[in-house]
């Protein structure tokens, strides 16, 4: 048994869509093309930065309705449950941390059959009023509710905006890269893996040992 008392991390931040979910359902390059968003912007700054509010608000919403859908057909990701249920036994906080709306969260997490949100502590999205992703904001916030440093949360995501947040912060980072994507070999991070499940060997390698 883990003695989270002593170990140094003492909460768990999780990216949502690729992270704790299967990959793939949100097809990122036809969302720009739809919203008339270059291809070398992020989708949210730039709906966001949109002059007109109208333009802006019709743009927010059918991003929002875009991954609505999506959720509906989402997955859980490989050893997400199993992960969760094991954190959970362990006694560490748990959070989500998405650049996605809450009303996607909560529709994807009607897909897992042993996980709802009530597992866990804190579930922050692009609707809670701070800076998304690569913003460390969300982390900081999730310090604070949770009585934390932000060196003692554990931000685990797949993409570049998870580390950069981590690094911001000053919270340690775990890239999940199960396919070697070339994109993520320069991303600055502390640990990288290839199954969500081996977030389980990253805190058994930086807390005390196991009894």
């Amino acid at each position: 048994m883990i003695r989270t008392d002593d170990h140094p991390i003492k909460a768990v931040l999780f990216d949502f869509d690729g992270t704790l979910t299967i990959p793939g359902e949100l097809d990122f390059a036809a969302i720009r093309i739809e919203l008339g968003c270059p291809p070398d912007q992020p989708i949210i700054e730039f709906v966001q930065a949109t002059q007109d509010p109208h333009g802006r608000k019709a743009r927010m919403d059918r991003l929002t309705a875009i991954e609505s859908l999506a959720a509906g057909r989402s997955r859980p990701n490989t050893g997400a449950q199993e992960l969760i249920q094991w954190l959970k036994s362990q006694h560490w906080a748990l959070g989500i941390l998405t650049r996605n709306s809450r009303q996607s969260v909560l529709r994807a997490l009607e897909n897992f059959d042993a996980l709802e949100a009530l597992d866990f502590d804190l579930i922050i999205t692009r609707d809670d009023p701070l800076y998304p992703k690569p913003s460390g904001e969300g982390i900081l916030w999730a310090a604070q509710m949770l009585g934390l440093r932000a060196e003692q949360i554990l931000m685990v995501g797949d993409f570049i905006f998870d580390c950069q947040a981590g690094r911001v912060a000053g919270a340690p980072t775990v890239l999940l890269d199960p396919f070697g994507d070339p994109r993520l070999q320069s991303v600055d991070c502390d640990y990288r893996i290839g199954r969500l499940i081996e977030v389980k060997d990253v805190l058994l390698s930086i807390g005390p040992e196991a009894e």
